[in-house]
């Protein structure tokens, strides 16, 4: 017997109390189980949608379809950071990095029950950059504690943010460092496999695109070879952005979870 699993992730750009309320409407016609919001941050419009999906407030508009976990890590230093709403039971969760730490609410590890089987899935929200050297030094630093952490190989699914590009991109950017395109390369050796690729081998498909109408592919969703045979479905969602609710387009996974 097999049961599918459905997850989008989403930055949603901390959004302001109005735009929240907008994201909120659109979530309630979503039906994947489980959303891994980026781009969040200890604000009123990010504390209204996590009270909202909880079950701790209403919409203005409607009440939440089902009430949910929600994991809503906040930053000691008023840093960004990611947030998982699940309505499937949420056996352990955990950061990699201490609570004092700048990047704490970055990455959070929840896992998951499924019916005599489990699935451990981690949201990132990797930093993005400028040119300047400490701003290139945090995002460096986060991804070289992540790749040699154990957590990057025990996850089953690692979807969010990346803010890096795979390799081949195209078209190719030359400002980005060897070393953002190296963190999708280590993923690809320890065994992960890029979905939305699986399913879309050459697709020039964006998540973000730039105001010179540049695009980037900056969302990504990988699966560990223990669940790479049971991807249904990985895609854009670009309403989101079209709608003006962010910037970024959605990506929504879809797994077949034996049992």
């Amino acid at each position: 017997m097999n049961t599918n699993i459905s997850i989008l992730s989403l930055n949603i750009g901390n959004p302001s109390l109005e735009r929240a309320l907008k994201q909120v409407e659109w979530f309630n016609h979503r039906t994947e189980d489980i959303f891994v919001l980026t781009e969040t941050k200890n604000s009123i419009g990010c504390n209204y949608l996590a009270d909202y999906f909880s079950g701790m407030t209403l919409s203005f508009f409607q009440k939440a379809n089902t009430e949910s976990q929600v994991i809503f890590p906040h930053s000691a230093t008023g840093d960004l950071g990611t947030m998982i709403i699940s309505k499937i039971p949420v056996d352990k969760k955990s950061s990699l990095f201490e609570n004092q730490s700048i990047y704490y609410s970055r990455e959070i590890t929840a896992t998951l029950s499924l019916n005599n089987s489990d699935l451990v899935l981690t949201g990132i929200y990797v930093p993005s950059r400028d040119r300047s050297e400490p701003k290139v030094i945090r995002k460096k630093n986060f991804i070289d504690q992540f790749v040699s952490s154990t957590r990057m190989v025990q996850s089953d699914v690692i979807i969010g943010d990346f803010n890096i590009l795979e390799p081949d991109h195209y078209p190719h950017y030359s400002t980005f460092f060897s070393w953002e395109y190296e963190f999708y390369d280590e993923l690809i050796k320890k065994g992960f496999i890029d979905a939305f690729r699986k399913i879309h081998p050459s697709s020039h498909t964006y998540s973000w695109v730039g105001r010179t109408n540049n695009g980037y592919r900056y969302d990504h969703c990988f699966v560990s070879k223990r669940y790479a045979s049971k991807i249904l479905s990985c895609e854009y969602i670009h309403e989101p952005r079209e709608l003006g609710l962010t910037d970024h387009s959605a990506i929504s996974l879809s797994l077949s979870i034996g049992v």
